[in-house]
């Protein structure tokens, strides 16, 4: 009888080896499109400030002011106080300005203010806030 005396000792760890890690680059592939497909539904955020304070006017006003941030494409702006909606006097050209104030009438005491502004795109700022007017 003839025993062999070759050594195929190497090849099997060689050949694992190379398995394993085409199936670790395989798995990360898969794992990055999964990943990166469900950053596609992330919109864009809009940052503004908005400071609001008491119109010191005596008839309930407060004083709505874009400090910051970019008003492109703020298509509209709800204040409500704890009853609801309430009237406030929007830009007549439609176009919110930094700096500028504009008036909504919350009525007097301690109210508590929200303001929600609506963007072209859908998304939605806010600022919700504890004011006593006077």
């Amino acid at each position: 009888m003839k025993l062999s005396t070759k050594k195929n000792d190497g090849v099997s760890p060689v050949i694992g080896t190379i398995l394993l890690v085409a199936i670790t680059v395989v798995l990360v592939a898969i794992i990055a499109a999964v990943v990166m497909g469900m950053t596609s539904d992330i919109g864009t955020s809009h940052i503004v400030g908005i400071k609001a304070q008491d119109a010191q006017n005596s008839s309930g006003d407060i004083s709505i002011t874009f400090l910051s941030g970019s008003t492109a494409g703020l298509t509209n702006l709800t204040v409500f106080n704890s009853t609801g909606a309430v009237s406030y006097a929007p830009p007549t050209n439609g176009l919110y300005t930094i700096g500028q104030s504009y008036l909504a009438k919350v009525g007097t005491g301690q109210q508590k203010v929200t303001i929600v502004g609506v963007f072209s795109d859908g998304n939605q700022t806010l600022l919700t806030q504890s004011i006593y007017v006077s």
